[in-house]
């Protein structure tokens, strides 16, 4: 499911910290609406959002919510295995808005990270044999 919409148009127009804040403002109104927060409110980057409320039913509606305004995919194992809004908003920074836009750009899960997936496959693989028991 990859599909064109207003969104990643407007994206596509974007620089990459442009994109960064748009994306984020997005994830924060599926949050704070999922919330009933008011607008004024923040929705903390690093808190876990199950500790602030939301249930797994709720997680999942905000990511039917971004996907639909975003044309594509979001893995579920990603809002589950690290559950905090700035997790969510580097995958989909890193991850998703790549192949929207046609950036190119590999992401681990712990961070951002520029590395091509070649380049970044190879020094693991070396970082794994040297520490090997």
């Amino acid at each position: 499911m990859t599909k064109i919409t207003p969104l990643v148009e407007q994206l596509r127009g974007l620089s990459r910290p442009e994109r960064r804040s748009r994306v984020e403002e997005l994830a924060r109104t599926e949050f704070r609406t999922a919330l009933l927060m008011s607008e004024g409110e923040e929705v903390p980057l690093d808190q876990n959002y199950f500790d602030l409320g939301l249930t797994s039913l709720r997680v999942t509606e905000i990511k039917q919510r971004l996907e639909a305004q975003l044309g594509c995919a979001i893995d579920t194992a990603v809002l589950f295995a690290a559950p905090t809004l700035g997790r969510l908003v580097e995958y989909l920074q890193n991850e998703i808005l790549p192949k929207l836009t046609g950036e190119s750009t590999a992401w681990d899960g712990r961070g951002a990270s520029t590395v091509p997936a070649g380049r970044k496959a190879l020094v693991t693989d070396m970082l794994n044999d040297l520490y090997k028991d």
